[in-house]
């Protein structure tokens, strides 16, 4: 494999790391903006349903705490002809999320049909008197209307403890979705760092070495001796290296033999000449000397 496509590959695989934890991270708060976001507003919708069934009973409870000291009946309130209480709990019933929240939603639908069947008592005891009204009030319809005040304040508690337990599991999600992220930029950081130790080690301390081994050629003429143990280009260029000064070296060895050859036939006549005039000169003074 090439440089090219070693060094190619590594950020290749950093850039698909990183991709693929921020689609992992996107993933994770899509999620849970679909789960979470709907889930708290429907336990937002359950708890204002509490408030607005806890309303209506108190306003029938009002109305006939009121109507005591009257002995029409057309004053009392008609608990069969408003359905704003079933519509409310109609409405709101799919949407509990827990079994607890239906389970407690059953009892609010069970207490207000016995408060409703206990008020229609009221039509035929009403012209009955005051005691009578009184005794019925507080012995028969204000306990029901207790218990109905009860399971509705249950059900809201219920309804807060759930939207509690949502918002904790938001934030859990906020951490959990963050966390792809967190990992990916601690595992492109650890990338870096081991693409960084592989670029060097693979790469820039060859080219070192072939460096180094240049100057010291250049220098001091040694001889060549990197070895390389890429199978890429940094092994081919440091075999063409070794070749190129061994190439040199021979020039070099040719150069100083020419050199060498040129200077001794550049020197053979002057020798030559000597060798010749020195014999000559000793027989021209052999005369002179035998007069003497």
């Amino acid at each position: 494999m090439g440089i090219r496509r070693k060094i190619s590959l590594g950020f290749v695989i950093i850039a698909a790391i990183l991709l693929f934890s921020g689609v992992v991270s996107l993933y994770e708060f899509v999620s849970m903006r679909r789960s979470i976001s709907s889930t708290i507003s429907d336990n937002i919708s359950s708890i204002n349903t509490t408030f607005v069934m806890q309303d209506f009973t108190d306003e029938y409870n009002h109305l006939y705490l009121t109507q005591l000291g009257n002995d029409s009946v057309t004053a009392l309130p008609d608990l069969t002809g408003d359905s704003r209480f079933i519509d409310y709990m109609s409405n709101v019933r799919e949407k509990y999320t827990t079994l607890e929240e239906k389970n407690m939603a059953d009892s609010v639908m069970y207490a207000y049909t016995a408060y409703v069947h206990t008020a229609k008592e009221a039509k035929h005891l009403w012209q009955s008197g005051y005691v009578e009204r009184r005794n019925w009030y507080f012995n028969r319809l204000y306990p029901v209307y207790q218990r109905l005040r009860y399971y509705i304040f249950s059900l809201s508690h219920i309804s807060q403890s759930a939207l509690a337990e949502n918002t904790q599991s938001l934030s859990d999600s906020f951490y959990r979705g963050i966390m792809p992220g967190v990992v990916s930029i601690f595992t492109g950081l650890l990338l870096i760092i081991l693409f960084n130790y592989y670029v060097n080690f693979y790469f820039i301390e060859p080219i070192m070495r072939i460096l180094g081994g240049i100057k010291k050629y250049l220098s001091y003429k040694k001889s060549y001796t990197e070895t390389i143990e890429n199978d890429d280009e940094l092994g081919e260029l440091n075999d063409a290296v070794r070749e190129i000064v061994e190439i040199n070296k021979e020039i070099d060895r040719r150069s100083a033999s020419a050199e060498l050859l040129e200077w001794r036939w550049s020197a053979m006549p002057s020798l030559c000449s000597s060798a010749l005039l020195w014999p000559l000169s000793m027989i021209l003074t052999l005369p002179s000397r035998h007069c003497f």
